[in-house]
């Protein structure tokens, strides 16, 4: 048998190559067909959009050189090299619909472009064959749009192989061999049309080298590869998709400042489509004005809402500056608290101090001293919480400041010092270490503060103690713990503090522990509470440099 293949393989070049041509063609049939059987349950639900367009493809491939024979009798011996033109411009638009839905950029394809583009394409391929076997006349101006096909053609494949090779090369989760095996047909057809000087017999033995690599190349795609399912326009699209879903308005201006694009929750906060027009005109002022504030007001039909401008650059692979994006984040809800805090906190520090001072200066007036004590009482505790908050804001309001570097053990032995000369005092023990950390050390001394103050004021023993430790973990944190023999922090209270709400049943009983809640989590602590052996509590301060 395979001396039989060599004698006509001698005998014969251009038979065998044609006999192989079918086979090859038969293969590439067959590559539809185990698609359409094996995979196509398994894909259609996800990625039909691939599927599809790629299934069209190699149908119209596999055909073309199954019918390779059909030519001899058609096309002249010296215009075969212009075979793989032909088969290239056949299967360009669904290979490019492949490609570009394979990179993500689906966003560039509509109906109307691929219809117009396959009547273009089969409009070339039927005037190209009538003119390469004579049976249309031959003219200049023929010759010339032919020639502008040609380069059209040739120009469309070196952009679809670039868009996914340079997609590919974009991300790094995906090999560079798949994306190769998925434009490798596209290039060799395409190199294979420009061997027109070679002699009719090496001409056909090339086109069937070529089918052969090209037809090898399909079915390594999705099967060494799966370009069906893993494809580099993924993190395009999310990037994409995360834009336009964006419940927050979204600008691209240009240099010029004029807006380019936009997503959906900008159209919808404008009233209508803004591409196109002037920043400036839309919003009302320069986007160097929107650069420097801190909140933008616009008025729509709703009433007026408030903004916290985001403004990032884009900036090419050079550098050069390409445009701006700004992002409108919505605050209206979070400055309307913010204003109705300041005021109820003036009112609270002022307004209700004072009235309480008024309150307390007469109450030397009442007669009775059990009413009077209980009266005074009750007022130097509201002032004293009146205070706290005050202090509390004060101290968290350096959060702002610039961190310090301080000894954390010799902090923690000077607020203990503080409380065993003053009220409420105890049995203090501090077991400390020369931690040096940096952090806000008022924020700090205040945390320790309150946690001392907590434990003593609220004790059921005769001889409140406090046991303060600070360690270092071995995961590189500072601890600093507060343990006591009191009764424990209530169980809601502890719940409160974690859900970061009160209500009516899990409510705490001061501002104190509130603070200390507030103040870690602003310096990027932990919060821990544990109950002490046998009563008790253990308040663990975890902090991170």
């Amino acid at each position: 048998m395979i001396d039989t293949l060599i004698v006509l393989l001698q005998s014969s070049p251009s038979t065998f190559a044609i006999g192989l041509t079918v086979l090859v063609g038969l293969v590439a049939c067959a590559l539809p067909v185990w698609l359409w059987v094996v995979r196509w349950p398994q894909l259609r639900a996800h990625h039909a959009d691939l599927i599809v367009p790629f299934i069209i493809t190699t149908v119209l491939f596999g055909v073309l050189v199954v019918s390779f024979p059909a030519y001899e009798g058609i096309i002249p011996t010296d215009a075969y090299a212009l075979l793989p033109l032909v088969i290239l411009a056949a299967v360009l638009v669904p290979w490019a619909v492949f490609c570009l839905r394979y990179t993500g950029r689906d966003h560039l394809l509509t109906n109307r472009r691929i219809g117009v583009a396959s009547g273009l394409l089969y409009l070339f391929v039927t005037v190209f064959i009538l003119s390469v076997t004579e049976t249309l006349p031959g003219s200049t101006p023929l010759t010339i749009l032919l020639g502008i096909g040609v380069v059209s053609l040739l120009g469309g494949t070196f952009a679809i192989v670039g868009i996914v090779l340079l997609s590919t090369y974009r991300d790094a989760e995906l090999p560079m061999g798949q994306s190769l095996a998925a434009v490798l047909p596209l290039v060799v057809l395409m190199m294979a049309s420009q061997g027109l000087g070679a002699d009719p017999n090496t001409r056909t033995i090339a086109n069937t080298t070529v089918f052969a690599v090209a037809t090898g190349s399909l079915w390594i795609a999705v099967t060494q590869y799966d370009v069906l399912t893993r494809r580099p326009g993924t993190s395009r699209l999310g990037l994409r998709s995360v834009v336009t879903e964006m419940d927050e308005p979204v600008l691209i201006i240009n240099t010029d400042e004029n807006i380019v694009n936009a997503n959906a929750a900008a159209t919808a906060l404008f009233g209508s489509d803004v591409v196109g027009e002037s920043f400036e005109n839309v919003l009302g002022q320069p986007v160097t004005s929107v650069r420097a504030c801190d909140t933008l007001k616009y008025s729509t039909t709703t009433g007026t809402q408030k903004f916290d401008p985001r403004v990032s650059s884009i900036a090419g692979g050079g550098g050069q500056r390409l445009g701006l994006t700004i992002t409108l984040i919505d605050v209206t809800d979070r400055e309307m608290r913010r204003q109705r805090i300041e005021v109820l906190n003036r009112i609270l520090r002022h307004n209700v101090r004072n009235d309480l001072d008024v309150v307390l200066a007469h109450t030397d007036r009442i007669t009775d001293d059990d009413i009077r004590s209980n009266i005074k009482q009750t007022l130097h505790g509201t002032l004293r919480l009146s205070t706290k908050a005050r202090e509390a804001e004060e101290v968290m309001s350096t959060v702002t400041a610039s961190t310090e570097k301080f000894d954390l053990g010799a902090l923690a032995r000077s607020v203990a010092d503080g409380f065993r000369s003053g009220e409420p005092s105890g049995d203090i023990t501090v077991e400390a270490a020369d931690i040096q950390i940096v952090s806000y050390q008022p924020v700090v001394r205040r945390i320790l503060h309150e946690l001392i103050e907590n434990a003593l004021k609220h004790s059921d023993t005769d001889t409140p103690c406090v046991y303060i430790t600070v360690r270092e973990e071995s995961e590189g944190a500072t601890e600093l713990i507060v343990a006591d023999n009191g009764p424990g922090i209530p169980n809601l209270e502890q719940e409160a503090l974690a859900d970061g709400r009160e209500t009516q049943l899990k409510h705490g009983s001061g501002i104190g522990l509130w603070f200390v809640n507030w103040a870690v989590t602003q310096l990027g602590g932990e919060l821990e509470f544990d109950q002490n052996d046998p009563t008790g509590s253990i308040v663990t301060v975890r902090l991170y440099d």
